[in-house]
């Protein structure tokens, strides 16, 4: 692989950390830390997660996890439920409450994204948008398989 397609991946990576993420993450100043906003977000993506998918998702110790989970259930956030599958097991799903939450801060982001995309030429857009969709199918194979 030539150093071309690092060079490429690092100022992708970047760009979208920098510019894209943080802002995202800074919409929950004030209300939620960077860990607890990481959290939230992969219970949205799973709609239920277990403390232990939290820890090594997460990178954390399953105590910390269990804080961050009951912390987000404390806020009206997160509500415990029994695993089907484990009866001694325990997830966290979103409650009404917590999907709205992270959908209003979803969209403050996508209206920052929008306007960071506005400043690029109509031509640039285009080529970003279309290298992000094949991205996307690459992305969503390698998930399946």
């Amino acid at each position: 692989m030539s150093q071309d397609i690092h060079q490429t991946a690092y100022l992708v990576g970047n760009f979208f950390v920098s510019d894209i993420y943080a802002y995202y993450q800074d919409t929950y100043k004030g209300v939620l830390g960077k860990v607890q906003v990481e959290a939230l977000d992969y219970i949205h993506r799973s709609e239920k997660a277990s403390i232990k998918e939290l820890a090594t998702v997460l990178n954390i110790s399953k105590q910390h996890a269990s804080k961050i989970a009951g912390k987000l259930e404390e806020l009206g956030y997160a509500r415990k439920e029994k695993d089907p599958n484990d009866g001694r097991g325990t997830l966290y799903a979103l409650t009404e409450t917590g999907s709205r939450f992270i959908n209003e801060h979803i969209s403050m982001s996508n209206r920052h994204f929008s306007e960071v995309l506005a400043s690029f030429s109509e031509a640039d857009r285009e080529q970003l948008l279309s290298g992000l969709r094949i991205l996307e199918e690459v992305l969503a194979k390698r998930i399946v398989t």
